[in-house]
């Protein structure tokens, strides 16, 4: 069951925050978001005792920036390719995670599609682990989630389509 989602900081509080999420700083750079998103070492919080990213993740995130970088601009750009091979628990879902809210938060209107082996899978392990980091996230009240869907929270959606005129 989805959630409706209000503003929760002052008007100025919530431009500013998407002044800062949507500035080229954050928006071409997915390991700055993931920083600035989530209270890596705030007491009280799952990730108190962690200051971000494991390495390989953390090398990940700057390679997307770098593809970012290098392709600024052009029409004839590359596509991303790239894989990760390992085993069960090394943070691969929590790198989906990640790379989707990035990339929700910082390019309206965008839509990605995740898949996994099976069903299963994306029911048991992919999706709840989206729910968690988007649970924990800065900017969390953008979004509404659901069991297999995440969507901009109704006075986003409204706010982008009214004063960005942008559906």
């Amino acid at each position: 069951i989805a959630m409706a989602q209000k503003i929760v900081y002052s008007p100025k509080e919530e431009m500013d925050l998407m002044g800062e999420i949507w500035s080229p700083a954050i928006a071409d750079n997915p390991l700055a978001f993931v920083m600035l998103a989530f209270p890596w070492q705030k007491k009280g919080t799952p990730l108190e005792n962690h200051t971000g990213p494991r390495k390989w993740q953390h090398d990940f995130l700057v390679d997307i920036a770098g593809h970012i970088a290098k392709n600024k601009g052009r029409v004839d750009f590359e596509m991303l390719r790239a894989a990760v091979a390992s085993g069960r628990g090394i943070g691969k879902s929590a790198l989906v995670a990640w790379i989707t809210l990035w990339y929700l938060s910082t390019r309206i209107g965008a839509a990605t599609i995740i898949s996994a082996n099976g069903e299963a899978q994306l029911r048991t392990i992919t999706w709840p682990e989206l729910g968690k980091w988007a649970a924990m996230s800065i900017n969390s009240h953008w979004f509404e989630t659901s069991a297999t869907n995440i969507r901009p929270a109704a006075w986003l959606a409204n706010l982008v389509e009214r004063d960005l005129k942008i559906s």
